[in-house]
């Protein structure tokens, strides 16, 4: 059953909820540990493998430029077992849920994203919540590192509160070049626009809010940097027409509630 493998808890604490609420981002140290970073490495590998051999494209699109950002793929839970065991973790959607004190959160999607190194692009400061189907603002994303991340080779990069600033236009990720975070943003969220640069550790992870602008620089090094993507919907959290990598799978209608099987829950709280 998923969830076995990755049980227990990660205690977070009240004040890394309202740094969560505050920030838009919260950094968390030590959420896996090596065995199980281990475990989610050797299954990309099979997954990485799998793509080629049956020459599949398992994210957006192929074209060269998003390639050259990171290769994507989504829903990999759907097709290994060892990602559903980590994507539908009661660990990783406690957390999810304690950030947005809701009653619970559902799933919307995985994916594993790879920067490969040298001939990589850097990912475009950009909010997520603005390329997701969702009429209201509070998912948020759990991005694990399966390597060491550093300045390098493309950790992430956050501003702080700029999710504050409400939902901003959308920008194609394959084909921004270095796109100025200063322009993107509104004047009154300029002057504070002083990015927290978030180097860790493998094993650790960040939640950011939908709406929190973020950025990951090219990898420069002679390794892949990779990492598992996990994006959680709060409770009440419901359907808007808006195309998406995905597709639409639910086959909701406007204004609907997210539930099914394609969006299971993944914790609730224990009095619900």
């Amino acid at each position: 059953m998923a969830g076995q493998v990755y049980g227990g808890c990660y205690a977070v604490i009240d004040e890394q909820v309202r740094f969560y609420e505050e920030n838009g981002f919260v950094q968390l140290p030590d959420v896996l540990n090596a065995e199980e970073v281990a475990a989610l490495r050797r299954a990309l590998d099979v997954a990485i493998e799998d793509r080629k051999r049956l020459q599949e494209n398992w994210g957006p699109r192929g074209d060269e430029g998003y390639t050259k950002v990171f290769l994507q793929m989504v829903n990999v839970w759907e097709r290994y077992a060892a990602f559903e065991e980590y994507v539908l973790s009661p660990r990783i959607g406690e957390i999810a849920r304690r950030l947005t004190r809701s009653s619970h959160v559902r799933l919307w999607h995985d994916q594993a994203l790879i920067k490969y190194p040298k001939d990589s692009k850097a990912t475009a400061w950009h909010q997520d919540k603005v390329y997701w189907p969702m009429q209201e603002n509070g998912a948020l994303s759990c991005w694990m590192a399966l390597d060491d991340v550093t300045v390098e080779n493309g950790c992430m990069w956050f501003i702080p509160g700029s999710h504050k600033l409400g939902p901003l236009n959308p920008v194609d990720l394959g084909n921004a070049g270095d796109a100025d975070l200063l322009q993107m943003l509104p004047l009154g969220g300029r002057e504070s626009a002083r990015p927290h640069i978030a180097e860790m550790k493998a094993g650790s992870c960040t939640f950011h809010n939908g709406l929190t602008f973020h950025y990951a620089g090219p990898n420069t090094t002679d390794h892949p940097r990779r990492a598992m993507v996990t994006i959680f919907m709060p409770a009440g959290t419901h359907y808007m027409p808006l195309e998406h990598i995905v597709g639409d799978r639910g086959h909701l209608r406007e204004g609907e509630e997210f539930h099914g099987p394609l969006f299971p829950v993944v914790s609730r709280r224990d009095d619900q």
